[in-house]
């Protein structure tokens, strides 16, 4: 598991909730503590369409939004935090992977991010997690995103 902080967060949060950088992840939870709390579940209501929805989980374009109505204003939020995953299509090319995470907790002006990975089936081959660390440090470079990597 890789942790690293994002010493411009300003840079990243314009990427994040204006930009269109993070809108391919699903949305997998929310918390944020600004004016009031508030709490978003990304898991997408499949009675709610009348079509055939395949992906589980809201996109972030989809909730980006709502996030955006939250934390906007004169202040920045007490703390914030935000559960993204790689959209199952993406997730396939990742051998014995069931769900790749990206955490952001955003508290007293800090960024935090760490990576995770959900396995398919037991193994203690962590080619996919080495893989997926790489994937989104690659991100980060193409979209000017510097990091600090955490010990």
């Amino acid at each position: 598991m890789l942790a690293f902080t994002i010493p411009d967060t300003r840079h990243f949060m314009a990427l994040l909730l204006k930009g269109d950088a993070f809108d391919d992840f699903a949305f997998r939870q929310g918390e944020i503590s600004a004016f009031a709390y508030v709490s978003i579940d990304g898991k997408r209501d499949l009675d709610y369409y009348d079509e055939t929805v395949m992906e589980p989980w809201c996109s972030w374009s989809e909730i980006k939004p709502l996030v955006f109505q939250a934390v906007k204003g004169k202040k920045t939020p007490k703390n914030m935090k935000l559960v993204l995953s790689l959209s199952q299509e993406k997730t396939a090319s990742f051998p014995n992977t069931k769900a790749l995470f990206w955490n952001l907790l955003f508290r007293e002006d800090t960024l935090l991010c760490t990576l995770s990975a959900a396995q398919e089936s037991f193994s203690l081959d962590k080619a996919h997690e080495a893989q997926w660390e790489s994937w989104v440090l690659d991100f980060c470079q193409s979209h000017g995103i510097s990091i600090q990597k955490e010990n």
